[in-house]
């Protein structure tokens, strides 16, 4: 079973976490209390409040290399790359180089999706998770199975348009918002494709270059990100992707990802209108261009949110717009940190 942990991985569920954790007194007790789980490793805290950015690390970056990690210590973020996905997605939007309504046929081979105008799938619907598209291709599974601590390393851009090429779309008026991998994934490749450079290059010149996130990229880089671990608490290999890079391949430090908090908490434009709320899934989550809005029954108000899991690592952004502050929790460790950014949020919004 052990070695299919980062396989089950591909097909966790980005969902509300539980909100009604008790509070303890300090940010210390929090993480003790995290801690508690044998199979953690390490944490970097940032935390936007009165104006000021604090950095909190604990635990160890390895067992082998048994230093806490730092606030420029490098995770893989998982899924909050879709909302610099989603970021990317409505500056083009502004820009004029796409609409919200446009096809995906549009932007794609010809002999790639060749569906009745009446089942088109949108730009926007990949954006919203309402496309009606599966959380993973299942052409992916078997490449995966051959390589469960790498499952994405396989899986090119030819094996994406052939699973497209055979896909038959959920007629409009019976999708669902359900997250989909796939969708937010082909919608990065599909902006990286029109401005003519890859993932990377896109989220560079869009985002990382303007917002000085020097140590934000994509690709697996020797010697440079530390360790993540499965849910032994063992090493385990960094994930790597050929395509579908929007739904999950940047990695990034505490010091960056602080950069990318406060622009968001201070949005204007196109940032701005990734935040807005579009579609309400049956659960009653709701999806703006990736980000995702919760309404805890607490006095904080509205939340933005995204969380990120990949086979070694699990990571979490909280914004409260209404007390302007933040957070970010990055671990080399697959144990969730959604309830304890929730409560350290929740003890600087007081």
């Amino acid at each position: 079973m052990k070695k299919f942990s980062s396989l089950i991985l591909i097909l966790a569920v980005t969902l509300p976490f539980n909100l009604s954790a008790q509070k303890p007194n300090s940010i210390k007790g929090f993480v003790q209390d995290y801690f508690q789980n044998k199979s953690t490793k390490g944490l970097s805290i940032g935390i936007y409040s009165e104006g000021e950015i604090d950095y909190f690390n604990f635990g160890v970056v390895s067992d082998i290399d048994s230093v806490p990690p730092t606030e420029e210590s490098i995770y893989e973020i998982g899924s909050i790359t879709k909302t610099f996905t989603g970021l990317a997605f409505a500056q083009m939007i502004e820009e004029g180089l796409v609409q919200y309504d446009d096809p995906i046929s549009k932007y794609l081979p010809e002999d790639v999706v060749h569906w009745d105008p009446s089942f088109a799938i949108s730009l926007g619907e990949l954006a919203t998770h309402s496309s009606g598209f599966p959380r993973i291709p299942d052409n992916l599974f078997p490449l995966a199975m051959r390589n469960p601590n790498n499952p994405y390393k396989d899986y090119t851009k030819e094996d994406l348009y052939a699973y497209l090429k055979d896909y038959t779309p959920i007629a409009k008026d019976k999708r669902k918002a359900s997250y989909s991998n796939l969708g937010m994934g082909l919608l990065g490749d599909i902006l990286a494709d029109i401005e003519d450079t890859d993932f990377a290059g896109l989220i560079k010149k869009r985002i990382s270059e303007k917002l000085e996130m020097e140590n934000t990229y994509m690709g697996y880089k020797e010697g440079k990100q530390i360790t993540g671990h499965n849910g032994f608490g063992e090493a385990t290999d960094a994930w790597e992707s050929q395509c579908m890079q929007g739904a999950g391949a940047i990695r990034s430090n505490c010091i960056d990802m602080m950069k990318y908090l406060v622009a968001n908490l201070h949005a204007e434009g196109p940032m701005q209108d990734a935040h807005s709320p579009r579609v309400t899934t049956e659960s009653k989550t709701k999806y703006g261009l990736a980000w995702i809005s919760l309404s805890p029954k607490s006095d904080i108000g509205e939340i933005l949110f995204h969380n990120g899991g990949t086979g070694g690592f699990r990571t979490a952004i909280l914004i409260s717009k209404k007390h302007q502050t933040g957070v970010v929790v990055l671990s080399n460790n697959i144990e969730s940190v959604d309830a304890l950014g929730m409560q350290i949020l929740g003890l600087i919004s007081k």
